[in-house]
């Protein structure tokens, strides 16, 4: 289904993207000017994934995650190497990106369902049935600027998932809108979850790639450091953040509190200057549900560095509280 094989990428920074000549000759006669370079942010990437397969890609911020989703979605092409992709591709990595806010809602349904590639005929076919996911026929010939952040998020995630698609990437996307609408979008995620769809799933959480794949990718400053199953790979990106010296707690998620909220089952633990931004809780039906006794992670079979999401501690007042455990 994916392939690439020693793929390369360049890509431009500030100083060329910004280029024009009035302000290099303002550069120069104020020696200011640098000329414009590039930097390399993948090297020489090489790995297949089959159909059906569920694959997770981790990594540390800027380590080329989102990129390679990129590539293998067509939005970028590689400088070296090659990228080859079989079968449709359904890219949930920037919601909305795309959209044109002066067309009404259903001429962005169509607009954007064309833009995956999809049928003209089948995508106005699909019409009703996006809105009515999307909770949006009260808006559907009003101009997408007048919907909020949160609709058009929901709109863009309506649209890619009405169809089952060949490929399914998923970039830190699996929640959505309300805790309503995010109830609704997971259950129609899973529903890919079976031997027909392949799924690239990009996440900074190595608790939900063991969790939801067979095997993981990890990336780290462009490079491919490993490929195998997802609990290895999972127990060796955590063992790469403790032997540089980054204690777990550097490297929080940063999540708001609604996602937190939608994230039922988990442990998480705060980071933060108080007591309070700092406590172990778990999310039971929408509640923070304060750990008291020490001993309950391994008593459910949890351990400290692999099933604990640090996040920002200063979110967590947003969080309802439940019934403290232990």
């Amino acid at each position: 289904m994916i392939e690439l094989s020693n793929v390369g990428l360049w890509r431009r920074t500030q100083e060329e993207y910004s280029y024009d000549l009035k302000r290099t000759i303002f550069a120069v006669i104020e020696r200011r000017y640098r000329p414009p370079t590039r930097r390399r942010v993948l090297h020489d990437i090489t790995f297949k994934i089959g159909r059906g397969e569920k694959v997770g890609i981790i990594g540390p911020n800027g380590s080329g995650k989102s990129t390679t989703l990129k590539l293998i979605a067509g939005i970028l092409t590689p400088t070296t190497g090659t990228v080859r992709v079989e079968g449709e591709v359904a890219p949930l990595i920037e919601l909305g990106a795309g959209f044109d806010p002066d067309l009404s809602v259903i001429e962005n349904i169509i607009y954007y369902g064309v833009l995956l590639g999809r049928d003209r005929k089948d995508v106005r076919n699909s019409i009703d049935s996006v809105l009515d996911f999307a909770g949006l026929f009260d808006h559907a010939n009003e101009p997408l600027k007048a919907l909020s952040s949160g609709m058009t998020a929901r709109l863009a995630f309506a649209i890619a998932t009405q169809e089952r698609p060949d490929i399914l990437i998923l970039d830190e996307v699996l929640s959505v809108g309300d805790e309503a609408f995010r109830r609704r979008s997971q259950e129609r995620l899973e529903t890919f979850w079976d031997k027909r769809s392949t799924i690239l799933l990009v996440s900074h959480d190595a608790h939900v790639v063991r969790k939801m794949c067979t095997r993981a990718l990890l990336l780290d400053e462009g490079l491919l450091i490993a490929d195998g199953t997802a609990s290895d790979v999972g127990g060796l990106y955590h063992e790469r953040i403790q032997s540089a010296g980054a204690p777990l707690e550097h490297s929080a998620v940063h999540l708001d509190a609604p996602a937190i909220k939608a994230m039922d089952g988990r442990v998480f633990r705060g980071t933060g200057s108080t007591f309070d931004e700092q406590r172990v809780f778990v999310i039971q039906d929408g509640r923070k549900h304060w750990i008291r006794d020490p001993n309950w992670l391994p008593q459910q079979g949890l351990t400290w560095e692999h099933d604990v999401i640090f996040v920002d501690g200063g979110v967590l007042g947003d969080v309802p509280e439940g019934e403290p455990i232990g």
